[in-house]
This record gives structure tokens, sequence and C-alpha cells, in this order.
């Protein structure tokens, strides 16, 4: 599996020899319990599939740790900053030994030319994975409303 994506996450709509040669643009990252994959406040301009493990989302933004969600293995993150790059707005943190996959902007791009069929796959797939993330922020966003408004 060195240079080989699994079929998971974004990745699961390319056949094995597209998933090889994509997993060739980035680099595969092994992590312990507690490392900081994304640190919140810090430029980010990569997009991370995991491949085993489980992380924490967490910010800080009210002066204390917050837990937003959990990711594991299939799970993808960064995907607003390799498209809009720019500081963080959370911390990933490693919760067990983990393995993630790890493309940047310029790697993204040089495989979009060189690519290019196979990476238009990828594209609407990360922006399925995106969509659904949207959809369902949108759904606790208006449960939070209509529970705030309940209150009074």
């Amino acid at each position: 599996m060195a240079d080989t994506l699994p079929e998971m996450g974004f990745a699961s709509s390319l056949d094995e020899a597209e998933r090889t040669t994509l997993g060739q643009f980035g680099a595969f990252l092994d992590l312990s319990d507690g490392d900081v994959l994304i640190e919140e406040g810090i430029e980010q301009n990569a997009l991370f599939l995991i491949i085993m493990g489980t992380f924490h989302v967490q910010t800080e933004t009210t002066g204390r740790a917050v837990l937003l969600g959990s990711l594991k293995s299939g799970d993808s993150v960064g995907e607003v900053n390799i498209f809009d790059t720019g500081k963080a707005s959370a911390s990933v943190v490693s919760k067990s030994i983990s393995q993630v996959w790890k493309i940047d902007r310029n790697q993204l791009e040089q495989y979009l030319e060189a690519h290019p069929k196979a990476a238009a796959q990828l594209l609407v797939s990360i922006a399925t994975q995106l969509s659904k993330r949207l959809r369902k922020t949108n759904e606790k966003v208006a449960m939070a409303r209509e529970a705030m408004l309940d209150s009074f």
C-alpha cells in the first residue's frame, strides 16, 4: 500500500491504477496519538484522506477546547483549504496510531494537468462529500436555532 490509495473516501470512484497514480502525487504520513495533523489558525493548503485511525476536530475560539466532531478511516479533511487556501478554522488531532494520505494544492494541480479524466472523477467525489457535509451542517444549525427559539 506504500504508493496505492485504498478504495475509500474520495478515492473510491477511481480504479486501482488511478488510485496508484494519484497516491504518487501525495505522501503517506504516519501519526501517533496526540499528533496534530492540522493546527487551528495556521495556513493550510492540503487535503487529507484518513487511511486508518481516529481524529478529533476541535476549536479553541471560545478560549477552551470544544470538540466539533470525529473523523475515521475513509473520511477526508482539508477540502475547503485545498480550493480556498487560508488559515485552518479548527485543529485536527490524532487520537490513535493513524495513517493519512496528504496532497497539497500544487500537487493536486499537477495531477489535474497530467490526468484530467481521473481528476474530474476525483473532484466530483470531493464536491459530493463537501455537499453532504454542508447539508448536515445546515440541518444542525436549523435544529440549534429551533431549540434556541423554543427556549424563550
